[in-house]
């Protein structure tokens, strides 16, 4: 079966011979049955005839009063100022089957939009064309959200992050911030009393401190005395 488009229903062949495929007429016609087609698809579409090789040979594609009082400044198939017009479909829109071809060409999908969008090919983007962009932009956003999901850390790699305690072997840490209570220290742990250098100390065994400095130290040995009781066990250097 012959190529047919959008144009082929205007051919001058179809009510008399005349010298050329198409005319003023042709677009007359064209004009009156499809009143939202722009100039360009009826261009495009007459020269998808030509390159189809279905027009007469013997005749040309256009006359003059056509090119020069329709035609004339209109872009075609090949302009790039209708860098789509190449991907038109047979009914003058942009479809499924176009959408594919420009993408095959090396059209991103966000281009083929703006480009229709801009309305400089006059063409239409269809229910088929819109369902393969608006699919291709959901993959193309949920691999945008994944890279940026993979870069956030872990609850593990916050914590890994964090500055740890430094606790001394034999002691167990069950304090929050600078204070010491609860902190249970084995025999023979130096500490520095009062918070003045040089001066250490050691704590007999089983011997525990309580309080945030010395001055509310409370000792008691392993023999549940009291702090003056339990002083005999803690020997100055």
């Amino acid at each position: 079966m012959a190529y047919t488009n959008i144009a082929s229903p205007y051919w001058t062949g179809n009510w008399g011979p005349a010298n050329y495929n198409f005319n003023k007429h042709s677009w007359t016609l064209f004009n009156q049955d499809n009143p939202n087609f722009s100039k360009a698809q009826f261009k495009v579409a007459m020269q998808q005839l030509q390159q189809q090789g279905v027009l007469d040979s013997t005749r040309g594609w256009a006359n003059e009063k056509l090119k020069a009082e329709v035609l004339q400044g209109v872009p075609g198939i090949g302009s790039d100022q209708n860098p789509l017009g190449q991907f038109q479909g047979q009914y003058g829109n942009f479809g499924r089957t176009s959408y594919d071809l420009a993408k095959a060409a090396g059209w991103k999908p966000q281009d083929i939009y703006d480009e229709i969008a801009s309305g400089r090919s006059g063409m239409q983007m269809m229910g088929g064309a819109k369902d393969l962009y608006y699919k291709d932009i959901k993959a193309r956003d949920d691999a945008m959200w994944a890279e940026r999901i993979a870069d956030i850390p872990t609850a593990a790699e916050l914590m890994a992050e964090m500055p740890q305690p430094k606790i001394r072997a034999g002691q167990d840490y069950a304090t929050t911030g600078r204070s010491a209570q609860g902190m249970r220290i084995k025999k023979g742990t130096k500490f520095a009393e009062g918070g003045k250098r040089g001066t250490k100390g050691y704590f007999g065994r089983g011997a525990k401190f309580t309080g945030n400095s010395t001055s509310a130290m409370n000792i008691k040995g392993g023999g549940g005395g009291s702090a003056s009781q339990a002083s005999n066990t803690l020997n100055t250097v």
